[in-house]
């Protein structure tokens, strides 16, 4: 049997971007209540969008060539992150959420929203069921929907608005902090020592530009390579269980090619399907870390190294040459569930997704370096809204979704790794009954987890080596022209927002954060030069 090349079906997968009125809570608060803090925030952010919007529009994004053109400097503001009003108190060995709440005498009403796949907003709903049983004093109003934007929520969260708890993207985290749109809770989290204790990932996990905590991270869906059993057995390959000893790329592809079936006219089963972004791994351990993504000054991209575009270049010969990859665009489980394919790379949250008569177990990626392989971890993070009115509630709430219970709970929704620790060995985490048999891979790999780029140019980053990428994989584009482009978009951001090294602290400030539409018109701009 010969091992032949797959043209890949190019499918394009739009994601419908809308966003509901939101229903308005009003809190039964008590009589004469004031609120200085969300009045002077939304004259602040009046004042922000006025100057940034002056600003936008001296900026020239056309592109001529292969040069740049200049851009006008966005003015900074050295300003300290908007702290809780209130610190919390000595938290008890074993936290019970109303040990950081309010008074019980001080009701107070709060709006939470979030998003994700059904099993994880039924999750989210008990927790609030669970938490108005803990503080019933506290009215919590919960809108758990996928018509839910990050856009959206940005734009909301500027005006003085939105909800007191959301959900944040992790490639937001960056963004929102340093346009001051959340809360700051270090010094909430530097007084909870339990919290830093039992779960200190939910710390530190994401960070703002200068390390600021403004968002608690409840748990992370890993990068890992999910395979088929009988597969496996069939093909007589082993698979490893430890991200310190795991496959080198070669024995990688070696593994792929005997797990693929071909004949002379078509393959019949894959070796290995991967999303797109399993390249970010990839380029991280191939340049050295994301440390070594800028230049020293932090001014510059500098993803365009020889290392980074062997790995891409290898990558892409894995489907058009080598025939052991299907291409897979988007996340997308229908292969490995039909046996198309024998092994699936894509975060570990998809793992619920798969049919439940497949027997399939979990492996670290293979290690582009040594034996020590790396992934990449999405975080499923909470911050409170600089505007909120109840600051203290809303923190409640946010703690209490790192107590034990709802981790437990968490952790029985197949979809992420809690991060609290005691949690890892428990048997709601470790329940031999479901699937994978096996989780331990998953138990570690924190430790292996490479870290996401913490500059302004990181949401470009996260975008560019999404679907774009596989033009890359695909063979369609050469890595070094790919690497080439990335490093002119990402450029243009950091000097948008005037980045450089010496910026690089508590206290940074973007002038506006224009996200996701100033980056769709960089993108159309390159295109069209």
């Amino acid at each position: 049997m010969r091992v032949h090349a797959v043209e890949p079906e190019m499918i394009e997968i739009r994601h419908p971007a809308r966003e509901k009125d939101r229903v308005r809570v009003h809190a039964a608060m008590n009589a004469g209540a004031r609120r200085p803090a969300a009045v002077s925030r939304r004259e602040a952010l009046r004042a922000a969008v006025s100057a940034g919007a002056g600003l936008l529009a001296a900026c020239t994004l056309e592109t001529a060539g292969r040069e740049l053109p200049p851009v006008t400097q966005a003015p900074l503001v050295v300003v300290a992150p908007p702290p809780l009003p209130t610190p919390t108190p000595a938290p008890t060995p074993t936290p019970a959420p109303a040990a950081t709440a309010p008074p019980r005498a001080a009701r107070a009403a709060i709006g939470f929203e979030t998003w994700g796949p059904p099993v994880l907003l039924d999750a989210m709903r008990g927790f609030v069921r669970a938490f108005r049983r803990e503080a019933p004093w506290i009215d919590v109003s919960a809108r758990a929907d996928n018509a839910l934007s990050s856009d959206g929520l940005r734009a909301r969260l500027h005006g003085g608005g939105g909800p007191d708890v959301a959900r944040i993207a992790p490639e937001d985290v960056f963004d929102f902090t340093a346009a001051g749109f959340l809360h700051g809770l270090g010094a909430r989290t530097a007084a909870d020592a339990e919290l830093t204790e039992a779960a200190p990932r939910a710390v530190d996990a994401r960070a703002g530009p200068g390390g600021e905590r403004s968002v608690l991270s409840l748990g992370a869906a890993y990068q890992c390579v999910f395979y088929n059993l009988r597969h496996f057995e069939d093909a007589g390959v082993s698979a490893p269980t430890r991200w310190s000893d795991a496959w080198t790329a070669a024995e990688f592809e070696q593994a792929a090619r005997q797990l693929t079936i071909a004949d002379e006219t078509r393959t019949e089963r894959f070796g290995v399907a991967a999303i797109p972004a399993f390249a970010r791994p990839v380029l991280a351990s191939a340049g050295g870390g994301p440390s070594t993504f800028l230049d020293a000054s932090q001014q510059e991209s500098r993803l365009a190294a020889p290392e980074r575009e062997r790995a891409l270049a290898r990558l892409a010969a894995w489907q058009t040459e080598l025939a052991i990859e299907l291409p897979t665009l988007e996340r997308f489980t229908a292969p490995f569930s039909g046996g198309l394919t024998a092994m699936y790379i894509d975060h570990s949250d998809v793992g619920a997704l798969l049919r439940p008569s497949v027997a399939w177990a979990l492996a670290p990626l293979p290690a582009w370096h040594g034996r020590a392989a790396q992934t990449e971890r999405a975080e499923v993070c909470v911050g409170i809204g600089a505007a909120s009115p109840e600051p203290d509630a809303a923190w409640a709430f946010a703690r209490f979704l790192l107590g034990p219970e709802a981790q437990r709970a968490l952790a029985r929704t197949d979809l992420l790794t809690p991060f609290r620790r005691e949690v890892l060995d428990d048997p709601s985490f470790l329940d031999p009954v479901r699937r994978p048999a096996d989780r331990t891979p998953l138990v570690n790999a924190e430790a292996h987890a490479a870290p996401s780029p913490a500059h302004p140019g990181s949401k470009t980053w996260h975008a560019l080596t999404g679907a774009p990428i596989g033009a890359v994989r695909s063979g369609q584009r050469s890595a070094a022209e790919f690497l080439a482009q990335a490093d002119d978009l990402i450029t243009r951001q950091l000097r948008i927002r005037g980045w450089s090294a010496a910026l690089d602290r508590p206290g940074y400030r973007q002038p506006l954060p224009f996200g996701n539409h100033l980056l769709a018109k960089l993108i159309a701009a390159e295109a069209q030069s």
